[in-house]
């Protein structure tokens, strides 16, 4: 039986692989030996290995006589006589071919949606590709192996380089191969890669040695193979049980991603594209190319393969794929709310490899979804709203008001962003204690460093939930940002003394929403993430966690327990872009005794990381409440008064702080909520197509604001229907409405999105999606 060779024992170091191209054939035949020899003291040369603990000999595979006068007697010729000719003459290869059997090979290893046509496979699973020789097989007389190689070093030691004859049989896990049928002067092998190799592009060589001669034959194949984690595989760590979600979180193509506020949830239609041509290059140039940070032995481990990725989507420290901007200025590249999909900026990025302007959170995790689901590994995008970005490592949010109830913006260094989007991925952890395997959270948006690089995780979802944070990777940092509490300062003026004016616990992590499974729904995961909210396990999860921070009696007596107003701030549920709306401040007194509250109101226009823009409107007021009685008090906001302070997402935040004048009770909290944008109304002229059928779709859109739309467009994408396309259009007046209308054509089967999305400088956000089956005809 064939054993695979991944380490010399001796006798020289590893070699390069043998050449190979991209093009369409094959290399001539060349009679060299493999790996490297030394001479013993017989004058015979060995080739020695050495692998988990076993010494391999292949010298009676690589067998080769330095001295072919053992005897000087025997076999000898005279000058006269002519020598006799060879028992058995080697076979020259002719060709070798991964093309014959490509799609069946594809099917099997559900590959075949890829545009690429070379040959993908996924590890551990086998495959079937044939050689020819110039006369037929003779298995009495022939030996034929395999060599496999990856990398820009490829290395017997580190399991790059690979060799190993055929046998009866496969080895299960290992690399290995066996002939399944000979026809005339071709051999169909049937081979298989062990479960965990590195994953990416590999080249393949045949070679055949007579078993009695010292000839042997090598042909390299001038096809590239690609290899791919296998979550079909029980063996392999990235394996997913239920078919529906491998279906989901492999194989799907399109899905949704979410945006707004907890209050105000919003849903857009993302092209993951993983299978286009430009998407698939991209995930193997960034895994085997770009990131010199990711050794070629490590492309096997999705742990440390999902980390690198993580990166490699962000232009931080290695010139990765997207450039992050929060501040609205985007004239020198696109508005990140352009985007419907990862496709369009993986094939700019491809053209010369250099960074795409621009990108925020959830474009950098649709991107990263792409690549981690194009390279096997299962993948979702994740919303969560309200998500804490702790800067101090603390896993509290804190937030400072001066006794003026005014905020102190220079000591806020941590904030609230009205949601954050970043990814799971799906994987055992062999690294942790047993239970920490299952889902991970990685994020590529680019916030804080770890180990140097702004990359984080994978951190276990079962690690977050129960505040286990000394845990690799980042756990800390998306601990806090899902589960840490808001804690209110109040600052005395002249020392800047903090007293601690109120804990939150429930204002960080108010849902996190994903795509259902096999449904064009959100599910909330939040319960994956962390217990119930206010739970003795939630809190003894956040108290286990804040004690790994750099704030451990941060939970010490919180002073006067005469709190006897309580307070909530409320807004409508739908707001939309355009119109007016109120902020109501619902105030409680719950004492049998009269009590009179100052109010102070700000609403504040913010970017969507929680970062402020400008003030829209400060209110102060004077409140009576008589006993056990409530009262709303009511900031009303015109139109006028926000519409040309907006920014990207359409995002406000309101600051409150109250004092109660009878017991000096202070009162503290913010909330945060978006204008609603209309939707692009988008029609097709067909629902049911062929494959290479056009159909026309149409599109309209009328203007909210009172204000003229400049720099417009609409954009247009579907995965297997229409690549990336910008339509740009005339100014839009006040209330005036804009119409468009395309033709498209249908490429490839089965169920089909086209997502349509409208930008401009005042307006942004604005998108649809409509569904349409395609078959093959």
């Amino acid at each position: 039986m064939g054993s695979a060779a991944s380490g010399p024992n001796g006798g020289g170091g590893d070699e390069a692989a043998p050449g190979g191209g991209t093009g369409g054939g094959h290399k001539e035949s060349r009679a060299e030996p493999i790996g490297s020899s030394s001479s013993t003291s017989s004058g015979k040369r060995s080739l020695v290995y050495g692998y988990g603990g076993r010494r391999v000999d292949f010298a009676a595979f690589l067998h080769r006589e330095t001295n072919t006068t053992k005897d000087n007697n025997k076999n000898t010729t005279s000058p006269s006589q002519p020598a006799k000719e060879e028992t058995c003459k080697l076979p020259k290869i002719t060709s070798v071919d991964v093309t014959t059997n490509l799609w069946r090979n594809r099917e099997e290893h559900h590959t075949y949606e890829y545009d690429s046509q070379e040959l993908i496979l996924r590890r551990g699973q086998p495959f079937l590709f044939s050689f020819t020789l110039e006369r037929p097989y003779d298995g009495e007389k022939d030996e034929i192996a395999l060599e496999f190689s990856t990398g820009k070093k490829p290395s017997l030691t580190k399991g790059t380089r690979i060799i190993f004859t055929i046998a009866q049989e496969m080895e299960e896990g290992k690399w290995s191969a066996t002939i399944d049928k000979t026809e005339g002067n071709q051999v169909v092998l049937k081979a298989q890669t062990s479960n965990n190799c590195p994953v990416g592009r590999y080249s393949m060589s045949v070679i055949i040695k007579s078993k009695e001669s010292k000839e042997k034959q090598t042909l390299n194949c001038d096809k590239s193979i690609y290899m791919l984690f296998n979550p079909w595989l029980e063996k392999d760590t990235v394996y997913m049980e239920k078919e529906d979600e491998r279906e989901e979180f492999v194989l799907e193509d399109s899905g949704y991603l979410w945006y707004g506020s907890y209050k105000q949830i919003g849903k857009r239609r993302w092209n993951f594209g993983q299978f286009e041509d430009s998407a698939f290059e991209a995930a193997i140039y960034l895994l085997q190319d770009h990131n010199e940070a990711l050794s070629d032995a490590d492309r096997g481990n999705p742990i440390l393969v999902s980390r690198s990725m993580s990166a490699a989507i962000n232009v931080q420290d290695d010139g990765g794929v997207l450039v992050g901007r929060w501040d609205g200025e985007y004239g020198d590249g696109t508005r990140p709310t352009a985007w419907n999909g990862s496709v369009a900026i993986l094939e700019q990025y491809m053209k010369d490899k250099d960074p795409v302007h621009y990108g925020q959170c959830w474009v950098f995790s649709g991107v990263l979804t792409t690549i981690l689901r194009s390279l096997g590994i299962p993948a979702r995008s994740v919303t969560n709203y309200a998500s804490a970005h702790d800067t101090d490592s603390s896993m509290t949010i804190d937030k400072h008001f001066d006794e003026r109830g005014e905020s102190i913006e220079w000591m806020d260094s941590d904030s609230v962003w009205n949601f954050h989007v970043w990814n799971d991925c799906w994987m055992a952890r062999p690294d942790l204690p047993p239970g920490y395997g299952g889902w991970q959270a990685v994020d590529a948006t680019p916030q804080e460093t770890s180990e140097g690089i702004f990359q984080a995780g994978p951190a276990s979802l079962n690690a977050i939930r129960q505040g286990h944070v000394y845990l690799p990777y980042d756990t800390r940092f998306i601990f806090a940002e899902i589960n840490g509490d808001m804690v209110y300062w109040e600052a005395s003026d002249g020392d800047y003394n903090l007293d601690k004016l109120r804990c939150e616990s429930s204002s960080v992590g108010r849902g996190l929403y994903t795509k259902s499974v096999r449904q064009n729904t959100g599910e909330d995961i939040k319960t994956q993430y962390k217990h119930a909210e206010g739970s003795k396990e939630e809190r003894l999860a956040v108290e286990c966690a804040v004690q790994h921070g750099t704030k451990p009696d941060i939970y010490r007596p919180d002073g006067p327990i005469f709190d006897d107003v309580l307070f909530e701030i409320d807004t409508e549920d739908k707001i939309y872009i355009g119109s007016d709306f109120d902020v109501k401040i619902k105030l409680t007194n719950q004492s049998r005794e009269e009590r009179n509250v100052t109010l102070s109101v700000i609403v504040q226009v913010c970017f969507y990381t929680g970062v402020l823009a400008q003030k829209v409107k400060i209110e102060k007021k004077e409140v009576t409440l008589k006993e056990n009685s409530t009262v709303e008090s009511i900031v009303h906001v015109t139109v006028e008064e926000y519409v040309d302070k907006l920014v990207d997402q359409s995002a406000m935040k309101i600051f409150f702080m109250g004092k109660v004048k009878e017991t000096k009770q202070v009162m503290a909290s913010q909330d945060d909520f978006r204008l609603r944008t209309p939707d692009v109304d988008l029609t097709v002229s067909e629902t049911k197509l062929t494959v290479g059928q056009e159909f026309t779709a149409k599109m309209a859109l009328k203007n909210p604001l009172p204000r003229t739309l400049t720099n417009c467009s609409f954009s247009v994408e579907g995965a297997g229907v229409q690549r990336a396309r910008t339509i740009y259009l005339n100014d839009v007046p006040p209330n005036g409405e804009v119409k468009e209308e395309v033709t498209l054509k249908a490429r490839k089967p089965g169920k089909r999105t086209l997502v349509v999305d409208f930008d401009s400088d005042q307006l942004s956000q604005v998108h649809s999606d409509i569904h349409f089956e395609v078959s093959k005809g």
